[in-house]
């Protein structure tokens, strides 16, 4: 496969496409040049030509080119690569995986949603020159209170990415075209092992998001059986686990169980929904199993957001008494 894109400075938006094309053919060649002729040589030119037919022509520029999302965001050109052969990426990256059968159709299309979302809106919004008129649009006129404002940008700026700032760190601008070529490639080499670990994730946390939706019961406390993303489901799953105050889950590292408390808010993850009692913050082994009258208790962090027990049984009576004296 063959891709052409501009010569001369590069940016975030067209170097992630080439990832993306790279990702689905590692044998891609990537052409650079501003000759018509030359660009026209190629499977896709994407972010130069003037021409937008979205089969072989992907160039945001033209003044009549308005295609936008949902949400107000207009694409540019990693935006639109990622929309045609995104979902066709991580169908390739399932069939590489163990136990591809467990990924289905509902899952790809949740990762590539969640990677739209963190990855390539804020990369497309960086390049289309949307970014601060879409972060104003955030702080409408219509929010009657500071604390809603703060939310909606708080929320926003978690999934920036400094993707856009580190690949315009790359261009030597007295370079010649055939330094700029070599820069260029090295960029996406490198983004591209990045991005092939953050989709790779990003699928399997979708698939197991699923599992923690289907854990849960509706009632105050989370069990899970296994160590699963389930800070992310409460995040993306918000009005399911309205009644939820914590959730309890093995840890792998430190042996035994976790207790820790849901976030606040979705804009503020370290906001306790439940904070562990005040006379247990801080504390460790005997003096915290004295406090709490169990025997396995490892610690209670000082903010009161998480804590850990060797046993199943004191994890679970942690619990209980942590919902009855919670505080902030």
């Amino acid at each position: 496969m063959i891709i052409a894109t501009h010569s001369g400075s590069f940016h975030a938006d067209e170097v992630t496409a080439c990832v993306i094309f790279k990702l689905l053919d590692a044998t891609t060649k990537i052409i650079r040049s501003r000759d018509p002729e030359e660009l026209e040589k190629a499977d896709y030119v994407i972010d130069v030509s003037g021409k937008f037919d979205l089969q072989k022509h992907f160039d945001h520029h033209p003044a009549e080119f308005n295609l936008s999302r949902s949400n107000g965001i207009r694409y540019a050109t990693a935006g639109l690569i990622w929309d045609r052969f995104g979902r066709e990426l991580l169908e390739l990256i399932r069939r590489c995986l163990p136990n591809p059968d467990e990924i289905s159709d509902t899952v790809i299309n949740k990762a590539w949603k969640t990677i739209d979302r963190n990855i390539m809106q804020y990369t497309d919004l960086t390049d289309n020159g949307q970014l601060d008129s879409y972060t104003r649009s955030l702080c409408s006129l219509n929010q009657s209170e500071e604390n809603q404002v703060y939310a909606n940008l708080n929320r926003f700026y978690m999934h920036i990415p400094v993707v856009p700032y580190l690949v315009a760190m790359q261009n030597d601008l007295n370079g010649t075209e055939e330094t700029q070529y070599q820069n260029f490639i090295e960029t996406v080499d490198s983004l591209k092992v990045l991005y092939k670990k953050l989709f790779i994730n990003t699928l399997t946390n979708a698939r197991d998001e699923e599992k923690v939706l289907k854990s849960y019961d509706g009632s105050e406390i989370l069990r899970l059986d296994d160590k699963l993303p389930w800070f992310e489901a409460v995040l993306n799953n918000w009005n399911c686990f309205e009644k939820c105050r914590i959730a309890i889950y093995p840890d792998h590292k430190k042996k035994g169980y976790r207790i820790q408390s849901l976030p606040g808010s979705q804009s503020s993850r370290f906001k306790n929904r439940c904070g562990a009692p005040t006379a247990w913050r801080g504390k460790e082994l005997e003096e915290l199993n004295r406090i709490i009258g169990i025997k396995s208790a490892t610690f209670v962090h000082k903010t009161g957001f998480t804590g850990g027990a060797l046993t199943k049984e004191d994890i679970e009576i942690m619990a209980k008494l942590w919902l009855e004296g919670s505080e902030p």
